[in-house]
């Protein structure tokens, strides 16, 4: 699998039917796209989608962005968008209604056939109770799942509650935990994006990445840059994980497991941190 999910700090929704949209799509910065055939798609439209987005492939995987599809969740279209729009370039399939493993094997099993090299990751969509209660197991179902995400809004509807940072924070925690486990990345933000306005989101991606998330998903190409910022260390963590390694470096050479920085101890698990933190030292 050459997917590298770590690195999308941000990631672009795209209709799939929108030809100026999808025309640049490769200039709005994001470190991966999602090109919608799902819910911004309506019905009547989903063949001329996938025709549309097959003839314009070749030119998106030339950009810098990784080009990923959401596909559709029912078993007729989702056979068709996959036989479509599944080619060399294309980093990931976003699957969505996810309820249990059983459907994540599905659509592997489809990849198999169709991407023989196992470069297609797929990344489950949690969209009802029923699936976050299956969550680790549809975050470990194939080799293939590369990250998970919740989707706040259906995730909200499905259970009733008025989507907000405290309303959700029980469910996005455990996508974390979820992905976390199974050793993929978990995406999201704490709160839904539908109550954030651009000037508010870089905090918002901060206090997501505090919590675990690696990136999230956006809707509106003027999120980007926010979240691309929200979701790097900052100059000041850097810092500090080089100064952790380099103390840990020198003590090793001591043969010490542990010793003191700015009066706190630091040792192997803090060791991993800084090193996961000079690993997101991302261009852009």
């Amino acid at each position: 699998m050459t997917i590298s999910s770590a690195s999308w700090r941000s990631l672009l929704y795209v209709p799939g039917n929108n030809d100026k949209f999808l025309a640049k799509a490769q200039t709005r910065g994001a470190d991966a796209l999602i090109i919608d055939l799902e819910d911004s798609v309506p019905s009547d439209y989903k063949q001329a989608a996938r025709e549309m987005v097959a003839a314009k492939l070749s030119d998106l995987i030339q950009g810098p962005a990784q080009v990923c599809i959401r596909i559709n969740g029912d078993l007729v279209n989702m056979a068709d968008d996959l036989r479509t729009v599944v080619r060399p370039g294309v980093a990931a399939i976003f699957l969505p209604k996810c309820e249990d493993a059983g459907k994540v094997r599905l659509v592997a099993q489809a990849l198999d056939l169709l991407d023989p090299m196992n470069n297609v990751g797929i990344v489950p969509l949690i969209e009802s109770p029923g699936g976050l209660i299956h969550a680790y197991d549809i975050a470990r179902a194939d080799k293939r799942v590369v990250a998970l995400l919740l989707g706040s809004e259906d995730f909200a509807t499905s259970c009733q509650i008025t989507p907000s940072e405290q309303t959700l924070i029980g469910a996005k925690q455990q996508i974390v935990y979820a992905a976390r486990a199974a050793g993929i990345s978990p995406l999201g933000l704490l709160d839904s994006i539908a109550n954030f306005t651009s000037a508010d989101l870089e905090d918002l991606a901060v206090r997501s990445a505090a919590f675990g998330f690696s990136g999230a998903t956006s809707v509106h190409p003027g999120n980007v840059q926010a979240l691309n910022r929200g979701f790097s260390p900052s100059q000041e963590d850097v810092e500090w994980a080089e100064r952790v390694m380099e103390e840990l470096d020198r003590a090793e050479r001591k043969s010490l497991g542990a010793v003191t920085l700015n009066g706190r101890m630091i040792d192997k698990p803090v060791y991993e941190r800084a090193q996961s933190i000079l690993a997101r030292r991302l261009p852009g």
